[in-house]
């Protein structure tokens, strides 16, 4: 469903909050958080529940329970699938400069405007944390209704859409090739990448079956499932002076037209996507 109103999250169920209302900063705050705090968060109340190759974690607190401070929100600031997401869409020649907004979520308690305010607190603190990165690349995926209106609000620079392209899936959920890539080569954390897709229903390879030959028989029997994935939307945030002149010779287009989001999410295969 896409609508003007914000779309909120808990217990992975969507929600949608009146724009009329607004954040009142003296009751929240930001602050970094451990990853295993927001990998808990996010396994319980995000649509993607997977936590990502994450760089830094940082957390909403506003009231909860009894007026107490808890937790209400999270993001997550994580490593690019390669490092030419980071190089396409900042300019940036060293794709260390950057990193890729992976979460972000708040719960319906949270006033309508509670994104903008989290994201902007959140830039700072991936600033005093992770001094090098200068820039932030983020995707919003109108297959679920998302067409980035908090990330025009920050004044996100839109770099365009994606291509379309073929992944693979397994329970809904999008396998990375840097991960498939870390298995068929045997690679440094391929072990991990196994129990991943065990994890979301894959058999475990059997005594002595090459990790290779593994996946080709999950993808044979059809457990990794093709799919093709709608072109994203893509932002970069520019946090710096040299990432805005860094960025200087990309594109920076006009925001889409949520009519633009409501054709491509009537057209996608819903809840199938990233």
């Amino acid at each position: 469903m896409i609508t003007a109103r914000s779309q909120r999250w808990r217990d992975r169920r969507a929600s949608f909050v009146s724009d009329d209302t607004v954040i009142d900063p003296r009751r929240y705050a930001v602050d970094v958080i451990d990853h295993a705090t927001a990998r808990a968060f996010i396994a319980d109340h995000h649509y993607l529940p997977r936590y990502p190759a994450a760089q830094l974690a940082v957390g909403l607190f506003g009231p909860g329970a009894g007026e107490r401070a808890s937790l209400v929100g999270a993001i997550v600031f994580g490593v690019p699938a390669t490092g030419a997401v980071i190089t396409r869409h900042t300019g940036f020649a060293d794709p260390a400069r950057g990193c890729v907004l992976q979460r972000l979520l708040c719960l319906p308690s949270v006033a309508a405007n509670g994104e903008s305010y989290f994201a902007s607190r959140a830039f700072r603190l991936l600033r005093q944390a992770r001094s090098r990165i200068e820039a932030v690349v983020s995707f919003s995926d109108p297959g679920f209704g998302h067409c980035g209106c908090v990330y025009a609000a920050l004044s996100g620079a839109y770099r365009g859409r994606t291509r379309a392209r073929n992944v693979l899936r397994i329970a809904g959920e999008t396998i990375s090739e840097r991960t498939l890539s870390k298995i068929r080569n045997l690679e440094t954390g391929h072990a991990g990448a196994i129990d991943q897709l065990v994890r979301l229903g894959a058999r475990r390879p059997a005594t002595g079956e090459h990790p290779r030959a593994w996946l080709d028989t999950l993808k044979a029997n059809g457990v990794l499932a093709a799919q093709r994935q709608s072109p994203l939307y893509t932002y970069c945030f520019e946090l710096t002076r040299r990432a805005r002149t860094a960025g200087q010779s990309l594109p920076r287009l006009a925001y889409p037209r949520r009519s633009d989001a409501i054709a491509q999410y009537l057209l996608a295969p819903h809840q199938s996507h990233r």
